[in-house]
């Protein structure tokens, strides 16, 4: 069954994290590193003397921090609550028709779809290829006249990511149609320059949009700031929308990226410790004989041993450890498990050695 027949109404339900926390939190792709230096000074002096004091709703200081960062232009950046708000912010603004439809493959992450049936918007599902986009699948639908497709890269929850070639088909496909394609990258910070090819793409004029977060790799995701960069009157549009909703980021969570943005490096260094930390999770899979899918993010999408289908529930039933299991997805037998950090991975694999040999 696909994504779409398969995913409740509650998925984002938080019973699966409150009461909860002394549970090893490999399921939900969050930087076990903690946020940069000076992020959690700059919330706690946004709390002591401004709690009292709506935000920017503008966000002035942040986009132009942004705009310097990402070598993007101020007015081509908009920042929400999260890409998630982001999410339903463009479905709204580009979905308004009563015919809408939109384009996402069968199994990514679930509020394309959500935001989707929120306006009323047909989803087009397309299926995946070897646990990747299947770029002219994507193309295709675009030429059969949606008006909007969502292309997660890299894939949540696979870990594979879109060629350069696969990334001009879709910009070009989408030119022709005059749809609106969007790039998510939330997990690009994990995958290092020699995936980061979109933006640069956005910087030459090209129409696409691409949202980035600071939720995974910065270590935020407790604060809610998600971005989307592209085309000044694609832009324009969203934030009109989101003006419905003038102080969406914070005070605290205004501070705490403009904080991290000070310090570029520490990405950098999660980036190799999270590689270190998931070359190790694959030889530990590959010792189980586990099979799963090569990663460039900060999960691994794995197979089921088929005598053991109920792996997830015995780690957190047995070993205090949160896994994902993807049925939700669309994809009964598979579990996609966050890298976290060295001892994370120890401690999961000496949990699985234990369950795969009882």
């Amino acid at each position: 069954m696909s994504q779409a027949q398969l995913l409740p109404t509650d998925y984002f339900s938080d019973t699966e994290v409150i009461g909860r926390e002394d549970h090893l939190r490999l399921h939900l792709n969050e930087n076990p590193y903690g946020a940069p230096p000076g992020a959690i000074a700059a919330v706690h002096s946004e709390a002591d003397n401004h709690l009292n004091c709506y935000p920017d709703s503008e966000c002035r200081e942040l986009l132009a921090a942004l705009a310097t960062h990402f070598d993007v232009p101020a007015d081509m950046i908009t920042v929400g609550n999260g890409t998630d708000e982001l999410v339903l912010l463009t479905s709204m603004t580009f979905l308004r028709s009563p015919d809408s439809s939109v384009a996402i493959t069968e199994t990514t992450f679930p509020g394309y779809l959500l935001s989707a049936r929120s306006v009323g918007a047909e989803p087009r599902t397309v299926p995946l290829r070897d646990a990747a986009v299947p770029a002219d699948g994507i193309a295709a639908a675009l030429r059969d006249g949606v008006d909007l497709a969502w292309v997660c890269n890299p894939l949540n929850p696979t870990g594979t990511a879109l060629s350069a070639t696969d990334i001009e088909l879709l910009m070009d496909t989408a030119e022709e149609t005059g749809a609106v394609l969007v790039l998510d990258e939330a997990y690009m910070d994990f995958a290092g320059p020699e995936h980061d090819v979109a933006l640069a793409a956005v910087r030459s004029g090209r129409r696409v949009l691409v949202t980035r977060t600071f939720s995974k790799a910065w270590g935020l995701a407790s604060v809610r700031v998600g971005v989307v960069m592209g085309p000044r009157d694609l832009v324009s549009r969203i934030k009109e929308t989101g003006s419905a909703l003038p102080f969406n980021v914070t005070r605290s969570a205004q501070r705490a990226v403009l904080s991290a943005l000070a310090r570029p490096a520490y990405v950098d260094r999660v980036r190799e410790a999270n590689r270190e930390a998931r070359d190790l999770l694959c030889k530990s899979l590959e010792s189980l004989g586990v099979e799963y899918v090569p990663s460039v993010t900060n999960f691994v999408f794995l197979t089921t041993p088929e005598d053991h289908p109920d792996l997830a529930a015995r780690l957190a039933t047995e070993h205090r450890i949160l896994v994902r299991d993807l049925t939700a997805f669309g994809l009964p037998g598979k579990l996609r498990i966050s890298v976290g950090t060295r001892a994370d991975v120890e401690r999961l694999t000496t949990a699985m050695t234990e369950v795969l040999r009882h």
